[in-house]
């Protein structure tokens, strides 16, 4: 079965009723996982960061939403961008994490002191422009991703590696509209596929232009289905 990952960020606009909505609808839309991400806004990069400040989520909003997906059994995990965040991970007892592609560039030192703590590491590849994969470490599962938000399927297909493997590239973060370019992925050999998500594709927030490519929930069911469909005439 191909494992998917719904990434909450950006959508659930801060707003925890909507983020258990995301939740709960991801896990009757097949996906196997839910995915939010851990930073504070004015410690990152770039310009205008108080437009961002409602997407930060705090400790104690972390540890409602781990337990919410417990209790809906579907994974729980999330991508830390400092180190004060990923030690949330540790003492919540989650047991995989997530590297974002944009943390290769900025801190490569913490990267590799989360791979190194063994748990089972997703590292999106989007930011990577060398030859060879950043880890060769057993838990790391590498992601092919593109660094562009949205592109269209096209530009999904021509990066697209020609087969996916559990010993080079696992996995495919999507960026792209639609869900066509995960079914190819899939078609490729990946066996692991993020894309984020969305109650609703009218409630695009000013900061989150970069999301149009999310899926609903009829994109999400579609895409079980799909991947389902492709895994079975692969037998």
């Amino acid at each position: 079965m191909v494992y998917i990952i719904s990434e909450l960020c950006g959508q659930w606009g801060g707003s925890l009723r909507r983020a258990e909505q995301m939740i709960l609808q991801s896990k009757i839309g097949g996906a196997n996982a839910v995915k939010v991400q851990l930073w504070d806004t004015y410690r990152m990069p770039g310009d205008n960061r108080h437009l961002w400040e409602y997407l930060s989520i705090k400790k104690e909003v972390f540890l409602h939403l781990q337990e919410y997906a417990k209790k809906l059994n579907i994974d729980f995990f999330a991508s830390p961008f400092h180190e004060d965040t990923y030690d949330w991970i540790k003492e919540s007892g989650i047991k995989t994490n997530k590297i974002a592609s944009s943390m290769l560039e900025w801190d490569f030192n913490f990267c590799k002191k989360m791979v190194n703590d063994g748990n089972l590491t997703y590292v999106s590849l989007g930011k990577w422009n060398k030859k060879e994969m950043p880890f060769k470490n057993d838990n790391v599962k590498h992601f092919h991703c593109i660094a562009k938000y949205p592109h269209t399927f096209d530009e999904a297909i021509e990066k697209m590696p020609i087969k996916f493997s559990k010993d080079t590239i696992e996995g495919y973060s999507d960026h792209s509209l639609g869900i066509y370019a995960c079914l190819e992925a899939v078609r490729r050999g990946a066996t692991i596929l993020e894309k984020h998500f969305t109650v609703d594709k009218s409630l695009q927030c000013k900061t989150e232009s970069a999301h149009i490519c999310s899926m609903d929930l009829d994109d999400l069911i579609e895409l079980r289905n799909s991947c389902d469909k492709i895994t079975i005439s692969k037998k």
